[in-house]
């Protein structure tokens, strides 16, 4: 069931009006039931896999708790990472794994390659309830004995499939309170700005910029570079705007029951360091693997190399987190030696010197201009379909200036459309643009109105799915 479906704004209003007209318990299972049609509706059977990692930290985190020896908390820890991550292995790596031995032995040493359906969003939920059990062993939460509200943890639908990806503590203690709330006009006033602005954002942009980019990745070769790189700036925008509408319709859903979900995107393209992009992008995923990753192997401490080491190897499960393929290997190992280089060379004595002579405008517009290009070029190894079509894309822009083909009008439009972007988002930043229209009643329901009008009239009769439904 797609967020900008007829579908799902049925389930949210049916959900919504029978929330508030019930008691607290009943309150639970209604949310429950509405999750199980929510994510039921792409898959029955893969249902399952949520409720059996529902009982399988419920109980892991009840040993943990219960354990007397260190030893059996580790035991009980160790049953819910390796049931979790097991299954996330099976459904999500184990066909990666066979066609590479296939590739490295010969078809004759293994067998037929794997078909295997991935359960949508099992890389969401599967992070989000082991930090459940994690947390637990950290005695940083004390474990429920009430499955349903563990089970509502796991299963909440505005995030189940892509996130946020929340924390017990966070979302738990939210819900306890929600229940027994009154229905608050505030909040579904808000929650609804929300949903239309996610879905303008998906209707109007996104959904644009795919129908720019998906059929020049599809076949690279076959452009010149000036249209690659059209290309690739859409999908910079078409990927923000495509996962930043989710999280914000998702966002918007769980205000409406009284619940506050994090924010997962905080202007990312403005950052002026790699580091800074990514406490600003997808930030549920970013801290869950500083904290569940990067602090256990012992972040920045020890060693100067150990330190790198760790960081590099936390953006490679990053990249692998995403997807199981050799482009999104290759995209969180990029990722990590431009941290690596980063943290290098802001060490070094030319660093300095700039930092000491250059004017504070340049050094910022300098440090902006290459923080943003070189996140572009780290999305084009993310859309590919393979290495080889990421390596056409990247030979083949940075050679427009010297190919044949001029730039035409409308590709220049399109690079303004870029820049205008990127200068409102800007100005959003330093004068709260968005915020003031919020703020405003008469500007608020002629903004949000207009937005909702024109997602209405602009929506395709068959719109891409969003992005990140494939993890």
């Amino acid at each position: 069931m797609q967020f900008d479906s007829l579908a799902y704004l049925l389930l949210l209003l049916a959900t919504g009006i029978g929330f508030f007209h019930l008691r607290p318990n009943a309150r639970v299972w209604l949310l429950i039931a509405a999750s199980l049609i929510f994510y039921a509706a792409w898959s029955i059977p893969f249902t399952g896999l949520i409720i059996l990692s529902a009982v399988l930290d419920y109980c892991a985190a009840l040993g943990i708790h219960r354990a007397k020896t260190q030893t059996g908390r580790r035991v009980f820890l160790a049953l819910s990472l390796v049931g979790n991550l097991g299954l996330l292995g099976y459904f999500k790596y184990a066909g990666f794994f066979v066609d590479n031995l296939r590739a490295l032995l010969g078809e004759g040493v293994i067998g037929d390659t794997l078909s295997i359906v991935l359960p949508p969003g099992i890389s969401f939920y599967t992070f989000q309830t082991m930090s459940y059990t994690i947390d637990v062993y950290r005695r940083q939460l004390t474990p429920t004995r009430a499955f349903d509200r563990l089970f509502l943890f796991v299963t909440f639908f505005p995030q189940l499939v892509a996130g946020p990806i929340e924390r017990a503590g966070h979302l738990m203690t939210q819900f306890e309170v929600a229940i027994r709330q009154r229905f608050r006009v505030e909040n579904l006033v808000a929650g609804g700005r929300m949903i239309i602005f996610g879905l303008a954002k998906k209707v109007l942009v996104a959904d644009a910029c795919a129908r720019l980019v998906e059929p020049i990745y599809a076949n690279p070769s076959a452009f010149d570079g000036w249209t690659l790189l059209v290309a690739t700036y859409a999908f910079t925008l078409q990927i923000y705007f495509d996962f930043s509408a989710y999280s914000e319709i998702a966002r918007g859903s769980a205000r409406i029951f009284g619940i506050d979900l994090m924010r997962n995107f905080d202007q990312p393209y403005l950052s002026t360091t790699p580091s800074e992009f990514w406490r600003r992008w997808h930030i549920s995923l970013s801290t869950w693997i500083r904290d569940y990753v990067y602090l256990p192997l012992g972040g920045n401490r020890g060693s100067r190399p150990r330190a790198l080491f760790n960081l590099v190897l936390t953006m490679f499960v990053s990249g692998l987190w995403h997807g199981a393929a050799w482009t999104f290997v290759l995209w969180g190992l990029y990722h990590g030696f431009v941290l690596l280089f980063d943290v290098l060379l802001r060490r070094t004595t030319l660093a300095a010197r700039w930092h000491a002579y250059a004017p504070e405008r340049w050094r910022a517009a300098l440090a902006w201009f290459v923080t943003f290009h070189v996140v572009v070029v780290g999305w084009i190894l993310f859309r590919a379909e393979t290495v080889r079509d990421a390596w056409t894309v990247m030979v083949g822009i940075l050679s427009a200036p010297l190919g044949q083909a001029a730039v035409r009008p409308e590709q220049l439009a399109f690079f303004g459309a870029v820049a205008l972007f990127l200068w409102l988002s800007h100005a959003d930043r330093r004068r709260g643009l968005l915020r003031a229209i919020d703020d405003d009643l008469s500007l608020s329901v002629l903004f949000y109105g207009a937005l909702a009008v024109a997602a209405t009239l602009g929506a395709p009769s068959e719109a891409p799915g969003f992005i990140y439904f494939q993890f």
